[in-house]
């Protein structure tokens, strides 16, 4: 129900305030009859201009009060009242159980024809108004002092079908379906339907007009979604980096610290109180080396230098250095760009890798020197037929480095240098197929001849995982003696 009630100042066809009283009788809380100048009053907008109701919302537009104005008492009692600008008079007479009510206009000025034209322009400048807030999408009402609806559109008056129910809005004045509105200029409301446990939301909003107040509100269901998402999202997102053992360190970008996890404080020995105070980048870094968190820089002038290169270097995603660190202790920090021009730091501790890749480097250094000291040549091959290392007599034996060649060396190409170097000898393809078998092998040996006319003796030794080792024995003079000694028996 959409109030449409002319301002006292209308056309030709609204004559009610500047002409003739308005007259209405009411009888039992039921409309019974009116004048002419009445009835082309209750018919501006109103789908039923017979009822009550639509007195009473017409009335409100102009008078506070309205119930009391149409019931002054018993018989012979009048009521007298004004309307809010008191540019109109209500005069409301008892008889019985019928009430009289004159509304007159206190205004006896006779309009110009200027008048009627300029009137004329507001009044379609008022029919516009009038259908705007009609198909206005949110809702817009007005409150008289105490709070009671004097005016609401189409959308208000859907709102109270859909909040209280399709009862509510039969009469007027129409409930007041903000009960917690909060007298501020803006404010987030919600409403349960009626008959559901669906809730709407609504951002409000209110300025005072006149004794009253207007207010509108637009609908929030898609904001206060998109706000409950992120929230979910930040929450799963702040529980994602609480258990992250990398240090997370984002600044924004003026470089103030954002956002830090737990990890942080733990790798840093920062403190919580320092970091939620956001400290800048620089400040952030300052405190790292008073704490001996990062390498110590021989000069220190060099030092803030290289902040701006390394602030740069993250921007660009290409920041990444290892620290090391009192302790035994090595980190590796890593720069990232974020959006907005924002960078992010990872602190990882890598001191158990770095402390096994030594170890293993360590035993790879001590297993090469092991075979180098050997005066026997040998190459081990791993399981899939890769050559993983050899000594330094296999190395003079075959005139090959395998270290000093980029592409990996298996036992076709080990071979393959071999057969160049010996006399033809069908040792080498069964070297092939013993090293491609992984069934059960057993160790076995071969002579061979290298084009030089040197003898040698070449064992064939399975190891553990599938991976096989040769070793080549060049024969001395006494070795050949002995041989022919074994050949001749």
């Amino acid at each position: 129900l959409v109030s449409r009630i002319t301002p006292p100042r209308t056309s030709n066809q609204n004559t009610d305030l500047f002409g003739d009283a308005l007259v209405f009788l009411v009888r039992n809380e039921t409309l019974i009859d009116a004048n002419v100048p009445g009835r082309l009053f209750l018919d501006l907008g109103a789908d039923n201009s017979s009822d009550i109701s639509a007195l009473k919302q017409k009335l409100s537009v102009y008078f506070d009060d309205v119930d009391k104005l149409l019931c002054p008492g018993t018989t012979g009692d009048i009521c007298n009242k004004y309307s809010r600008d008191r540019s109109v008079q209500a005069v409301c007479e008892a008889t019985g159980d019928t009430q009289r009510i004159t509304v007159q206009s206190l205004q006896t000025n006779v309009p110009m024809i200027g008048d009627i034209h300029r009137q004329a322009a507001l009044d379609s400048e008022l029919e516009t108004l009038r259908k705007a807030t009609e198909s206005a999408p949110y809702l817009v009402w007005r409150e008289n002092a105490d709070g009671t609806p004097i005016w609401v559109n189409a959308a208000y008056h859907s709102a109270v079908q859909r909040v209280l129910g399709p009862d509510a809005a039969a009469s007027w004045p129409l409930p007041r379906i903000f009960t917690a509105l909060e007298r501020k200029s803006h404010c987030r409301v919600s409403l349960k339907q009626h008959d559901s446990d669906d809730i709407d939301w609504f951002e409000c909003h209110q300025v005072p007009l006149g004794d009253g107040t207007l207010f509108t509100a637009f609908d929030a269901n898609s904001a206060v979604r998109a706000e409950v998402q992120l929230k979910d999202f930040m929450q799963t997102l702040t529980k994602t980096f609480a258990q992250l053992t990398t240090g997370l360190a984002i600044f924004d970008r003026s470089r103030n610290i954002a956002l830090f996890n737990p990890a942080l404080t733990e790798l840093t020995k920062l403190p919580v109180e320092f970091l939620a105070s956001r400290p800048s980048l620089v400040e952030f870094l300052d405190k790292l080396r008073e704490n001996r968190m990062m390498p110590e820089p021989k000069d220190y002038q060099a030092w803030r230098k290289s902040l701006a290169a390394l602030e740069a270097a993250a921007v660009d995603g290409s920041y990444s250095e290892n620290w090391s660190l009192p302790g035994n202790l090595t980190y590796r920090v890593t720069g990232r760009p974020h959006p907005d021009g924002a960078i992010a730091f990872l602190f990882e501790d890598i001191s158990a890798e770095i402390s096994l890749t030594r170890h293993f480097r360590r035993e790879l250094e001590t297993s090469q020197s092991m075979l180098d000291n050997l005066e026997d040549a040998t190459v081990l091959f791993s399981a899939n037929g890769q050559l993983l290392q050899s000594n330094r007599a296999y190395r003079s034996l075959w005139s090959v480095d395998p270290d000093a060649v980029l592409a990996e060396i298996d036992v076709v190409d080990a071979s393959r240098t071999w057969l160049e170097k010996t006399l033809p000898t069908p040792v080498w393809g069964d070297f092939r197929q013993y090293a491609q078998d992984q069934n059960d092998r057993l160790e076995w040996s071969a002579s061979a001849s290298l084009r030089d006319g040197r003898q040698m003796e070449c064992k064939f030794i399975p190891m553990a995982g599938g991976g096989t080792q040769v070793i080549f024995r060049l024969q001395t003079s006494a070795d050949a003696s002995d041989i022919e000694m074994l050949k001749a028996i």
